[in-house]
């Protein structure tokens, strides 16, 4: 027999404390007391035998997300920023999808790796809580480096790549197109921008270009392109649900393995229906 959770344990030194307080119940009643309160601790250590490990198959699906962290996605138009909406639907996606791994790239002018592949959804969890719009000064979007370093993060065949962004400042998505359909690559874009569009807060107030004139920044549906070319899917907003269904039907087996997992009988509703049965003893015969 094996404890899963011994510090419980501790608790027997609480029997005195209830050997104290049930001395007016009479020594009948509080030997039934302890031992309730004995087999209740010993429950809540979660006693179990142990039995042979399974293995158990795992696969899934190399899901690439690619976050556009450029001077424009502080802007407003999609509460509470189009950077921070985006940290939403990215944590929704990884407490979700528990099956997939998920590596993470930021992109302005260049890109870089935030985390490599990974299943550890407490750790991207953090990674996504670090991001802070007032860390953004760079202006402009490069979405062609954002899909070279993707297909260099996974050897999959097809990975997935999920872009988040405002549609950057391409007249054209042509190249990038091309790029992902010869790469292999399926591309979500998951536009985070206004048709109307948003100021951009600076410490003045508002940001102004050259000219003094106060910047408005607005969706670009030209990098709907790369998803449409590359078999993949535009998604309109902080859908976090519409994403996971795209990841869903665009199910594969990247990669696959097995682990190994312990397996346990649990006793404690013995220890459980024991103490029930003194706590019932101990005022049923009290007198």
């Amino acid at each position: 027999m094996m404890i899963l959770s011994p510090l419980w344990l501790w608790g027997l030194f609480m029997i005195p404390v209830y050997l104290w307080s049930a001395r007016r119940f009479g020594w009948h009643t509080q030997g039934w007391l302890l031992f309730a309160v004995a087999m209740l601790i010993l429950a809540l250590s979660r006693p179990v035998l142990s039995e042979k490990p399974v293995s158990v198959e795992e696969a899934g699906n190399d899901v690439i997300l690619a976050v556009d962290v450029s001077y424009s996605m502080r802007a407003t138009d999609i509460a509470p920023s189009r950077l921070g909406a985006a940290k939403e639907v990215l944590s929704h996606i990884v407490r979700s999808d528990k099956r997939d791994r998920f590596g993470v790239l930021a992109h302005t002018t260049s890109a870089i790796v935030l985390s490599p592949l990974t299943k550890d959804t407490e750790l991207l969890l953090h990674l996504f809580a670090s991001m802070d719009e007032s860390q953004i000064i760079t202006k402009g979007t490069t979405v062609m480096s954002a899909l070279e370093l993707a297909r260099k993060m996974s050897h999959a065949s097809h990975p997935l790549v999920v872009i988040l962004s405002d549609g950057g400042d391409e007249l054209s998505y042509e190249k990038e197109a091309s790029f992902a359909e010869q790469n292999g690559l399926k591309v979500c874009v998951v536009m985070l921008a206004s048709k109307g569009g948003s100021t951009l807060p600076a410490e003045d107030g508002s940001l102004k270009d050259e000219n003094g004139h106060i910047v408005i920044s607005s969706r670009n549906d030209a990098i709907n392109a790369i998803a449409e070319q590359s078999g993949g899917k535009v998604i309109d907003g902080a859908d976090a649900g519409a994403v996971l269904e795209w990841i869903e039907r665009e199910r594969g087996e990247d990669f696959a393995g097995s682990t190994t997992v312990a397996r346990y009988q649990e006793l404690f509703y013995l220890p459980a229906l024991l103490a029930l049965m003194a706590f019932v003893m101990a005022f049923t015969t009290a007198g």
